[in-house]
């Protein structure tokens, strides 16, 4: 049951990565009775409750699913942050959403996205998924050819080694967002409260990995498996990565990866590839 008059922000943000488990933690996590989080139908009824016109919103703002986009785009932040709060109809402890191009923060048309942030939520608890750098290229690249073309017009019916070689590849998204280390020190930088998991090790062992979370959150932990789901958004590729993508990547990002580890050395890299 709704209360109308409850409009408020959230105190934690999922901010990325695309392709490292978002869609996953916004269905988990809210099997903790303590915590809420926007998804779609809480978004639609939210649209609907409050009458909001979002047809000439950009990325996921007006659209039926999870995401958000509300600090990314200067278009969305401008339309006033009473209306971002209007999605949040809750009283819970926790209060979040997950949305991952909010991690994308060096891309020119998201620059201004933590400073945006940080002006309305500057106490929120902010969680990073990061995914092997490799797997998540592989996963994006796999997302162009069968469900998201628009995301690379340029690279529909390539080869992934063709697009991760071919002439500009560096500056693409498909590569550019598997790399961390930047961004995370924005992050960091910016916010006192970062949390940052792989989602390797999540799928591995919910129940430790999302009790760590909860306890980040300020929350009791869960001495069960209240029914985690890790088919969210998982698919069967028809293809397997390449060796020779492979060695390639390697090198690519071994520079990344190794501060990564540097920046984050408590964290278990095991169930990634060796850089």
């Amino acid at each position: 049951m709704h209360n109308n008059e409850i409009k408020t922000l959230p105190n934690f943000l999922v901010v990325g990565v695309m392709k490292g488990g978002t869609s996953a933690i916004a269905v988990n996590l809210p099997m903790h009775p303590d915590v809420w989080m926007i998804d779609a139908h809480k978004k639609a009824e939210a649209i609907s409750l409050h009458r909001l016109n979002l047809k000439k919103t950009k990325g996921g703002l007006g659209l039926f699913h999870k995401e958000m986009d509300f600090f990314n785009y200067i278009d969305n932040y401008n339309l006033g942050i009473d209306l971002y709060k209007s999605f949040f109809n809750s009283n819970h402890k926790a209060i979040g959403e997950a949305s991952p191009n909010y991690f994308c923060v060096n891309e020119k048309h998201y620059w201004g996205c933590i400073s945006r942030m940080f002006k309305h939520v500057p106490n929120a608890k902010i969680i990073i998924l990061l995914r092997d750098p490799i797997t998540r290229a592989f996963s994006h690249w796999n997302m162009i050819q069968t469900t998201k073309p628009k995301w690379g017009k340029h690279l529909v019916g390539l080869s992934f080694y063709e697009c991760v070689t071919m002439e500009g590849s560096e500056s693409s998204a498909l590569l550019k967002r598997s790399k961390y280390f930047d961004n995370l020190t924005r992050y960091r930088g910016t916010f006192k409260n970062v949390y940052v998991a792989l989602s390797e090790n999540i799928l591995k062992d919910p129940v430790t990995e999302y009790n760590k979370i909860y306890e980040f959150l300020g929350l009791r932990q869960l001495n069960y498996n209240p029914g985690y789901r890790t088919d969210i958004h998982t698919y069967n590729y028809n293809d397997k990565i390449d060796w020779k993508s492979i060695d390639y990547l390697k090198k690519h990002f071994k520079d990344d990866v190794d501060n990564v580890k540097t920046l984050l050395p408590d964290l278990d890299y095991t169930l990634w590839n060796e850089y």
